[in-house]
């Protein structure tokens, strides 16, 4: 054996990752290597901000911001040659490999034109024969462990030699190219299934909100007066205010302060991430958890502890929960006594008249101009003083009965009808099965006659013996 294919054999077992340490199991024909060993990561850099002769030129200079939808094809910024010359700042040639090393580490995109880059990015250029859409492929799937392995108390990075230490199951060329094409094929199909539950998403928040619009109008209840000759009916003692819009026969504009009690939530300690607040029996919940229920509140992923529970306020079942701060007016009604901090408001009503469904299906139609109250500040709010003033168009009990089975009947069947939406989740767990299957060779494509991809580090080796 030559002295030159002994040294190759020597750094082979340098390269190739022991069978212990493998992370599972891929076909015969491949090869587990750490990245280091085939893949050079090489930094960029920023021209002087404070020299105008190195910007606004010809040469594209891509940053976190430019890397999205997985192909860079433009940037925001452009530098000059001049910039580029009196700076760290690195060009890229098309279809190479952008990684975005920190802000949003793990995250990539294939370069579709020459660009330069700054330190925050790092072109993943192989010394081996690797497909960069294959390379896209392995950094997408990996991205979860890129960002655990990042570090950083403001701002995310990681480091290159981290990055060199990720271990890469290796095909041969011909594998990396069928395997693109297919995944390329389902990702494709999947992307189309995404656009269309956003599409249709939107359809059923129009036809939802045209539902209840047509509720608080009196429209959906029009033939039910008609045929219960409501007209002949004594009317409800009118309040004597005005409203937005014309009411029908037997409604009155009341204020939200006069159909039901409101309370802010109650949060005194500070700080109120104190470990001490926390940890009991007492449910709590805070305007994220409103903003993500739908039209209950089911479930709490926090507690306070006895002394939390003494400087809150527990609201009962049925509160109808607004948000004040953040996310203006989200509501959502309660299923369980609950806490919750002054960030959100509790609603009871006084249910001779309304009753909490009613109000929660209002105020998500007039959401919208709640939002307009709130100053235009860093923090958006709202006070209890704006929603003791909001006007309720409130019917007779008789009609509020009718009016919320038929908003339930109309909502029951938009859900049935909108159940594939929930889908999302389900793709996105496809989309991670496919890239697992994609890199353990388990997409059918594998071809065990062809050529060993210890051939393809062989190319590499033999120019460190040289």
């Amino acid at each position: 054996m030559s002295k030159t294919q002994k040294t190759i054999e020597e750094l082979m077992e340098e390269v190739v990752v022991p069978h212990e340490e493998q992370p599972y199991q891929v076909p015969e024909n491949w090869m587990w290597v750490n990245s280091g060993h085939i893949l050079n990561f090489i930094g960029g850099g920023t021209p002087s901000k404070s020299n105008s002769d190195y910007w606004n030129g010809d040469i594209p200079w891509a940053t976190v911001k430019d890397i999205k939808n997985g192909y860079l094809s433009s940037t925001i910024d452009y530098i000059t040659v001049e910039g580029l010359e009196n700076s760290s700042a690195t060009m890229a040639s098309p279809n190479e490999l952008l990684l975005i090393t920190r802000m949003s580490p793990g995250k990539s995109a294939i370069t579709k034109i020459s660009t330069t880059i700054n330190q925050d990015l790092k072109i993943v250029r192989p010394k081996i024969e690797i497909l960069p859409y294959f390379l896209w492929l392995f950094f997408t799937m990996n991205t979860p462990l890129i960002e655990s392995m990042s570090t950083g108390s403001t701002v995310k990075g990681i480091q290159v030699e981290k990055l060199k230490k990720i271990t890469f199951p290796l095909p041969p060329f011909n594998e990396q190219k069928r395997i693109a094409d297919k995944v390329e094929r389902l990702l494709s199909k999947i992307e189309k299934a995404k656009q269309l539950i956003e599409e249709a998403k939107e359809t059923f928040e129009l036809r939802r909100a045209a539902i209840l619009d047509k509720a608080f109008h009196g429209e959906l209840t029009r033939k039910w007066r008609e045929e219960n000759q409501c007209d002949k009916l004594e009317p409800i003692e009118q309040s004597g205010n005005l409203g937005p819009f014309k009411l029908p026969h037997g409604w009155e504009w009341k204020k939200l302060g006069e159909i039901g009690e409101l309370q802010r939530g109650k949060s005194k300690h500070r700080p109120r991430n104190d470990p001490k607040l926390f940890g009991g029996e007492y449910p709590f919940i805070q305007t994220g958890d409103v903003a993500r229920s739908s039209d209950y509140v089911e479930d709490f992923s926090q507690t306070l502890s006895e002394f939390g529970y003494n400087q809150s306020k527990l609201f009962p079942i049925g509160t109808v929960c607004i948000t004040i701060a953040a996310n203006i007016a989200d509501t959502a009604i309660l299923k369980f006594p609950c806490c919750f901090p002054d960030s959100v408001v509790g609603f009871v009503p006084f249910e001779e008249i309304v009753s909490s469904e009613f109000v929660h299906y209002y105020i998500s139609t007039i959401k919208n101009d709640l939002e307009h109250y709130a100053p235009a500040t860093a923090q958006k709010n709202i006070n209890l003083k704006i929603l003791n003033e909001v006007l309720v168009p409130v019917p007779s009990l008789r009609e509020h009965e009718v009016i919320m089975d038929k908003i339930k009947n109309l909502l029951d069947k938009e859900y049935e009808a909108s159940q594939y939406l929930f889908l999302e989740n389900s793709i996105e767990l496809l989309k991670q099965s496919i890239l697992s299957k994609a890199f353990r060779g388990e997409l059918g494509t594998n071809d065990p006659s062809e050529e060993n991809a210890i051939e393809l580090l062989k190319e590499v080796l033999r120019e460190q013996v040289k």
